[in-house]
């Protein structure tokens, strides 16, 4: 045989040894979604691993699901590592956190732990990803996980999706994810922490449960009702509705749709006191209508319902703004970021003192709603 064809195939003979350390997808742990909870009775944290299980995945030839695709593993522990470590003694699959979806923690947990040190295995951890979202729940952790979800195989992965459709309902929180909680912890504010409740059997979204700076625990919940308000001063506010009842509007009610929001902060010091304006810009479209007399096109129509629209928006700012400095006087919505930009000088000399200036500040709230459509059908064209 030519030479020139012998060493090339020795050559091949070494570098294409195929996957030598290839794992089949059943010999590997992957691990979809996490709950962290404390188990009272012995002292504990405790942990829910939730596994995929790869041959109860229903498929296009079998798409009857006949038993959950996934199991999950709880044990209890000194701390989180060793948990992990101690799966080794229950499966043989050891797990892997590189595809986890969520991490949901008990407000238990919380209450107990500082928030910090809950999260200090997943910042070190290279295995752990910093983009993955923690949520929190007032519910059992292992029910959440064990539920069967509504649209998703897993309900980690359910409970994931939720936080993506905040840009369809404003009541919905944004995502908060490991890295953000790290960089909160860090900067020591407080922060809100996505909240998830079991309803009738379903996985929902439920507000927000609030995580104080100086102790870095839970020490209150977010109603999903004034989630808005915090919408819109966290300036997240994307798309959703507006409902407008009979009691702001006399012909309604009246459905607005969000088409976008823009909200603006504009902070001075008078004196020695701050003060703070929220700017609120937003637009809408006329999306549903239950009034009898109203007829687009006469001029003015869209006064009445932009006046009720402003109204509303301002009512549901102005509610999160008591619930923060009067309730609990804690500026989870973190404006001190804002006085921080725009007065950096009185901020270098006040931050210290946050936490007592805070309740007393000043603040305003100014909306502008405009509504830029009335949709393509209407009745009234007399």
């Amino acid at each position: 045989m030519p030479r020139k064809i012998i060493f090339p195939g020795l050559v091949m003979l070494f570098v294409l040894t195929g996957c030598w350390d290839i794992k089949e997808i059943e010999d590997v742990g992957i691990i979809t979604g996490m709950g962290l909870d404390v188990d009272e009775e012995n002292d504990e944290l405790t942990m829910i691993n939730q596994y995929v299980v790869p041959g109860k995945i229903p498929t296009q030839q079998s798409s009857s699901q006949q038993s959950v695709p996934y199991q999950n593993i709880s044990q209890s522990g000194k701390t989180f590592f060793e948990i992990i470590r101690d799966n080794s003694l229950e499966s043989n699959r050891p797990p892997n956190y590189t595809h986890l979806k969520s991490i949901l923690a008990s407000t238990t947990l919380f209450e107990k732990e500082r928030a910090d040190k809950v999260i200090d295995l997943f910042i070190r951890d290279h295995e752990f990803r910093r983009t993955t979202p923690v949520y929190l729940t007032r519910d059992p952790v292992l029910d959440i996980l064990s539920t069967d979800p509504a649209k998703e195989f897993f309900p980690s992965i359910q409970i994931k999706s939720l936080s993506e459709n905040s840009n369809k309902n404003n009541k919905n929180p944004t995502n908060l994810t490991i890295g953000d909680m790290s960089q909160l912890i860090s900067e020591m504010k407080s922060f809100l922490i996505p909240g998830i409740t079991l309803n009738e059997g379903k996985i929902k979204s439920s507000g927000a449960a609030i995580i104080e700076a100086e102790s870095s625990k839970y020490v209150g919940w977010i109603d999903i009702e004034d989630m808005e308000g915090v919408r819109y001063i966290h300036n997240t506010v994307q798309g959703g509705f507006l409902y407008l009842d009979e009691e702001v509007i006399d012909d309604g009610p009246i459905a607005l749709e969000i088409k976008g929001s823009k909200t603006k902060f504009k902070t001075k010091v008078s004196g020695d006191e701050p003060e703070m304006t929220f700017q609120i810009k937003t637009s809408t479209v006329l999306a549903e209508d239950w009034g009898t007399g109203r007829n687009v096109y006469n001029k003015g129509w869209k006064k009445e319902i932009e006046d009720a629209a402003n109204k509303v928006i301002q009512e549901k700012v102005e509610r999160v703004l008591k619930l923060a400095q009067q309730e609990y006087q804690i500026d989870f919505l973190n404006v001190s970021k804002w006085v921080h930009i725009h007065e950096p000088r009185y901020w270098k000399e006040h931050e210290k003192e946050w936490s007592e200036i805070f309740p007393d500040m000043t603040f305003k709230v100014e909306v502008t709603t405009e509504i830029t459509d009335s949709g393509t059908q209407n009745f009234n064209t007399e």
